[in-house]
């Protein structure tokens, strides 16, 4: 009965740290800069909202790599777009990557809104 009960425990220690690494390989990794990334690679990062002032964690794959933009052609986005034209809070950065989130959505981020980014080892399986 005791050898049992010790096989039971390392099953259930080797299951446990099984579901970590894969916790960790997904949604952990290594740190990385979205302002680096290159298409189809896959980052788990908070996107700091400046509406609100909140994060918000996303999963996402990269579409294309990161577009910089000069002040003269910020200016001209500014001067083009009707997206939060009278608040005062909006500011566009330099770097704008369009990515394709877990839920199929495709949105584009400035890399300079980006804290705790990582690169998961794994993934390119989930997203």
């Amino acid at each position: 009965m005791e050898n049992v009960m010790i096989m039971a425990s390392i099953v259930g220690i080797g299951a446990i740290a099984l579901v970590m690494f894969g916790v960790y390989a997904v949604y952990g990794g290594s740190r990385a800069e979205l302002c680096n990334a290159k298409a189809g690679e896959v980052y788990n990062f908070e996107y700091m909202q400046p509406l609100h002032g909140d994060s918000k964690r996303v999963l996402a794959r990269v579409l294309e790599s990161p577009v910089c933009f000069d002040a003269e052609a910020i200016s001209k986005l500014n001067a083009r777009s009707s997206y939060r034209r009278n608040d005062p809070k909006f500011e566009r950065t330099n770097h704008l990557v369009t990515c394709q989130t877990v839920d199929g959505n495709i949105r584009q981020f400035y890399c300079e809104r980006v804290k705790n980014c990582r690169k998961p080892l794994l993934g390119s399986l989930v997203a």
